[in-house]
């Protein structure tokens, strides 16, 4: 059985427009033919069937970094026990399929070379799109740049114009079930942060937004920096440190103050109002015309200059 992935409101709206349709077409025929057809049309609608994976593809807005990622323990799942779950696709209009959810699945199917069981569904961008973030925000735990990149997917497929940004951005906040106002940051996050960064850190789970806009902020400041330093990335590090190693490399190195220079020819102390001075007798003559001038220049600046005593 398909599980339950929309809202009520979705989940009628779909239903009155297929109905719309379907009641045009089984007008023109008998009354017995008509009831056979719905019966047929509505069982091919939420059909769950064994599909070739070739004719499965990817949607343009991905979810995961990195969906083979540890990949092999769902690979000897499915050889030992079966496929338990079917993926849910969505019919093209020339006749192939695209994954609404389910990519793990269908992959691990695609690796072992055999079918996948489908529920095959009628749906448009949008709809696929909200049934797509709420599956997955429900069954796997997406983190916080996987789901921003998510976000600027939706809003790259579907706002490509300047009227259909705003209906993207409400796409958007709905398949992922967060605040309006946090759409536009996440979105500003993921393209403001190269591509290429993003996939030499990985998914970083448990990190959360203020990290990665730390990052962010600070490619905005040096963007051709952080085009490079991907391959300074360590690998072998857990993402979450190489988020960090990304952001120490990108944070400009504080101005260091220079060291005074030791000379023992030269030693004063301060006691109270008095600075006592002892100075070697090669530097004593200088020493005394560099006081003085000093004294000098200070009189003539006045007492703004000298302070208050």
């Amino acid at each position: 059985m398909a599980r339950k992935v929309f809202g009520d409101s979705l989940k009628n709206a779909m239903a009155q427009t297929a109905q719309r349709e379907d009641e045009a077409s089984l007008s023109r025929t008998s009354p017995t033919v008509a009831r056979a057809q719905a019966s047929v049309l509505e069982e091919d609608k939420h059909a769950t069937r064994l599909l070739d994976p070739g004719l499965i593809r990817m949607s343009a807005v991905m979810d995961r970094i990195d969906p083979s990622d540890g990949l092999d323990e769902l690979v000897e799942s499915i050889r030992e026990h079966g496929q338990k779950v079917p993926v849910l696709v969505r019919r093209l209009a020339d006749g192939g399929f695209e994954i609404v959810y389910g990519r793990r699945r269908l992959l691990a199917c695609r690796e072992l070379g055999k079918k996948v069981r489908a529920t095959v569904m009628e749906m448009t961008d949008e709809e696929a799109l909200i049934a797509q973030g709420v599956e997955n925000n429900a069954r796997q735990d997406p983190s916080f740049i996987e789901r921003a990149l998510f976000v600027a997917g939706i809003i790259r497929e579907l706002g490509k114009t300047e009227a259909a940004r705003k209906n993207a951005q409400t796409v958007a906040y709905r398949a992922l079930q967060i605040d309006e106002s946090l759409v536009s940051r996440m979105n500003r996050i993921a393209t403001g942060i190269p591509n290429e960064l993003i996939r030499a850190i990985g998914p970083a789970h448990g990190v959360g937004r203020r990290n990665w806009e730390k990052l962010f902020r600070l490619c905005e400041k040096d963007p051709a920096k952080a085009a490079r330093i991907k391959d300074r990335i360590p690998r072998d590090a857990p993402a979450p440190a190489r988020l960090e190693a990304a952001i120490a490399l990108l944070t400009p190195a504080k101005p260091t103050r220079p060291e005074p220079k030791v000379d023992d020819r030269v030693r004063m102390v301060r006691k109270g109002n008095k600075i006592t001075l002892d100075v070697h007798p090669d530097l004593m003559p200088r020493m005394e015309d560099a006081i003085r001038d000093l004294i000098a220049e200070l009189l003539d600046r006045g007492p703004d200059g000298m302070g208050e005593g």
